[in-house]
C-alpha cells in the first residue's frame, strides 16, 4: 500500500487539520453513544488454540518423516537491543508449524511482509495502573494483514488496518511488566501465519528529572491549543522546536479518552526525535492535563505537563 507519511513527522503522519477535527468529532460522538473505547490494548486477540480435532494417526508400519528444518524462529528474536538486525535466514524457506498448530513464517518471510523501517516501538510507563503499555506500530508500507505483539511476561495483542481510518497507521498495544520485559513483533499474513520481525526490550528504568531536562530542554517544546470546532474536544498540538536526545515521545491526555494519545519516534532506531516533529492530542475544553513522556537509552520518564485550557 502507498506510504502516507510525507510531512515533517519522521514516521509521516498526515497533517490535515480539518480531516483530523472531523475524526475527533466522530470519535467523540461514538464515545457518547456508548461505543467501547479503544483503551490502547489493541484487539486483545487470544492465543490461537486448536479445535480439539484429533490428529490422524500415522500408519503403524510407516516411520514418520521428520519435519524439514526451514530456519524459522517462532519464539523471541535475538535482535541486538541497539536495533541492529541479526543475520536473516534464507528468504525462500517454507513455512513450518508451531507447537499450537499454527503456521509460522521465517524471520526473513516476516520482514518481507513488514519491513523493519515500517515498524516502530514506543512505551509509556504505568500511570494509575500497575502495568506499562508498549506499542508495536506499523508506520510505513506493509503487506502484512496484521501485526501481533507478544510480551515475554505473557501478554499479547494483535491489530490490523481499520476500515474508515484516515491513514494506514495501526498498532498493537500490549501490557508489559514495568520491572523488566521485552516485546516481540510478529507479521501476520492473510492466512493467519505469523513470524517474528524484531524484539525490543522495554525501557523501564526511571528517567530522572535532571536526565529529562537534559534530554528535552523546556524550550524544545511548544504547545498550541484550539477549541472545539466540531465535537466535544479541543485540539492540542505539541511541536518539537529544538534538538532532543530522546528515542520516543508519548503525549497522553488525562481527561479526554486515552485513544486520543499520540506517539512519535522508535526505540529500535538510532535516530532521535528532532525539530519539526509534532504530536496532536484531543483535550477536554473544560480543563485537561497532558503528560509528555520520553524514552532515552533504556529509561523512561515524564518530561513536562500541559495544564489547560486556561
Amino acid at each position: 500500500m502507498p506510504s502516507l507519511f510525507e510531512d515533517s513527522d519522521p514516521h509521516g503522519r498526515v497533517d490535515d487539520r480539518s480531516r483530523r477535527q472531523f475524526v475527533l468529532g466522530v470519535a467523540a460522538t461514538a464515545l457518547l453513544a456508548g461505543c467501547p473505547a479503544d483503551d490502547g490494548r489493541g484487539t486483545g486477540t487470544a492465543d490461537d488454540r486448536t479445535d480439539g480435532t484429533p490428529t490422524p494417526e500415522p500408519d503403524a508400519g510407516t516411520a514418520p518423516t521428520p519435519p524439514a528444518d526451514d530456519g524459522s524462529d517462532t519464539g523471541a528474536t535475538d535482535d541486538q537491543t541497539d536495533g541492529t538486525p541479526t543475520p536473516e535466514p534464507d528468504a525462500a524457506a517454507t513455512t513450518a508449524t508451531d507447537d499450537g498448530g499454527n503456521e509460522s513464517l521465517s524471520r526473513a518471510q516476516a520482514r518481507d511482509l513488514l519491513p523493519m523501517e515500517s515498524l516502530a516501538f514506543r512505551y509509556m510507563p504505568p500511570h494509575g495502573s500497575q502495568f506499562g503499555r508498549f506499542w508495536t506500530a506499523v508506520v510505513g508500507e506493509t503487506d502484512a494483514a496484521a501485526v501481533r505483539a507478544e510480551a515475554e511476561s505473557g501478554h499479547h495483542s494483535q491489530a490490523g488496518p481499520r476500515e474508515g481510518t484516515i491513514d494506514d497507521y495501526f498498532a498493537a498495544a500490549v501490557r508489559v511488566d514495568p520491572d523488566g520485559d521485552e516485546v516481540t513483533a510478529f507479521a501476520v499474513d492473510e492466512n493467519g501465519a505469523r513470524g517474528p520481525v524484531a524484539t525490543s526490550p522495554v525501557p523501564a528504568d526511571d528517567l530522572t528529572t535532571a536526565e529529562a531536562e537534559q534530554a528535552v530542554p523546556s524550550e524544545a517544546l511548544s504547545f498550541t491549543y484550539e477549541p472545539p470546532s466540531t465535537g466535544d474536544y479541543g485540539d492540542l498540538t505539541i511541536e518539537v522546536t529544538g534538538d532532543t536526545t530522546v528515542d520516543t515521545l508519548v503525549a497522553q491526555p488525562q481527561e479526554a479518552p486515552g485513544l486520543f494519545a499520540d506517539r512519535v519516534g522508535d526505540l529500535a532506531d538510532e535516530e532521535r526525535v528532532g525539530a519539526g516533529t509534532t504530536l496532536e492530542v484531543a483535550v477536554d475544553p473544560d480543563g485537561d492535563e497532558v503528560i509528555v513522556w520520553a524514552s532515552v537509552d533504556g529509561a523512561t520518564g515524564e518530561v513536562t505537563r500541559w495544564m489547560g485550557p486556561d
